[in-house]
């Protein structure tokens, strides 16, 4: 079985190592990792998002009790976090940057790529469904975030007032978001789609691993771990070790099936999204916080998801 699991994360490790190495060069300029990421994140992320959903016949049965876990582990994680920030001694202004780092999962970039590649290496009864499954989960855990993360930053600068159709317009403009929903609504409303399409769309959905590992190898060429390494190592640690092990227990105690369990722990595994960075900016926190955290959770979660693969096998 470990051989199995290193079959199924060593080629994505390589392709990140090989992004890092070619941004670190300057092989791939700045202006390219830009337009790289541009077309993962509007092109080629969404095409994998939609076929994944639009080919499945149904997600799996536990769907509600496999969204309860996930979103009761995140209220805990920030609970945890928010608590930690005290005799970490990070300003109050702060702890909302902190906490979100701790929570907010790469489920785009990293833990659709692992699910995708662990169903391809490790079938197993119930897989056939699972990318459904993920799909919705990752739409639901993805809005979830958004909300979650505004509520944090805005208590950690003390403004009572959450503007939420500010917070309602990327949600509703983000395309792997509406990429999914459509996807969602092929197979329930019998939407026939042309077969020129359909292979169009799965080639694009084929480069989106790809080219989502190469712009997280790039970021990491020139991440950067200035701050207060305390916090940053404590937010990296509290998202891809003690968020998984909370996870892992929910989904014992309500007896979640292999598949329910083998999407949450890899979506509890990944690490940091970038989103923390922009978010901290946008919304006057710290952006030298989350970019350390995003870089460091990134190259630790390599254990952390090859354990999450362990576990659900």
């Amino acid at each position: 079985m470990p051989a199995v699991i290193f079959e199924t994360l060593a080629p994505l490790v390589l392709i990140i190592a090989l992004g890092t190495v070619l941004a670190k060069i300057r092989f791939l300029g700045h202006d390219f990792m830009n337009d790289l990421n541009k077309l993962a994140f509007w092109v080629a992320l969404p095409a994998l998002l939609f076929t994944s959903a639009s080919h499945a016949i149904e997600p799996g049965g536990q769907l509600i009790r496999l969204m309860g876990v996930l979103w009761a582990a995140t209220i805990l994680i920030i609970v945890i976090a928010w608590l930690l920030a005290i005799p970490l001694g990070i300003p109050h202004i702060y702890r909302g940057t902190f906490s979100q780092s701790a929570f907010r999962g790469n489920s785009a970039y990293i833990a659709l790529p692992v699910l995708a590649y662990s169903v391809a290496t490790q079938p197993f009864p119930g897989s056939k469904a699972m990318m459904a499954t993920a799909v919705i989960a990752m739409i639901l855990l993805m809005a979830s975030y958004n909300i979650f993360a505004v509520i944090v930053l805005q208590v950690s600068r003390h403004e009572g007032r959450v503007h939420w159709m500010q917070l309602a317009k990327p949600i509703l403009r983000n395309p792997l978001l509406l990429a999914g929903i459509l996807g969602i609504l092929v197979p329930i409303l019998d939407v026939p789609i042309p077969g020129v399409v359909d292979r169009a769309f799965k080639a694009l959905g084929d480069a989106a691993v790809p080219l989502a590992l190469l712009c997280i190898g790039g970021s990491l060429a020139h991440a950067s771990f200035q701050g207060k390494r305390s916090a940053i190592v404590a937010a990296a640690l509290l998202k891809v070790v003690v968020l998984p092990i909370i996870v892992y227990v929910l989904c014992r105690m309500l007896g979640l099936g292999l598949p329910e369990q083998r999407i949450a722990m890899v979506l509890a595994a990944a690490p940091t999204a970038a989103a923390a960075f922009v978010m901290a900016k946008e919304m006057g926190g710290d952006p030298t916080l989350a970019s350390g955290s995003i870089a460091l959770s990134t190259i630790l979660s390599a254990a952390s998801l090859a354990v999450a693969l362990y576990v659900t096998s």
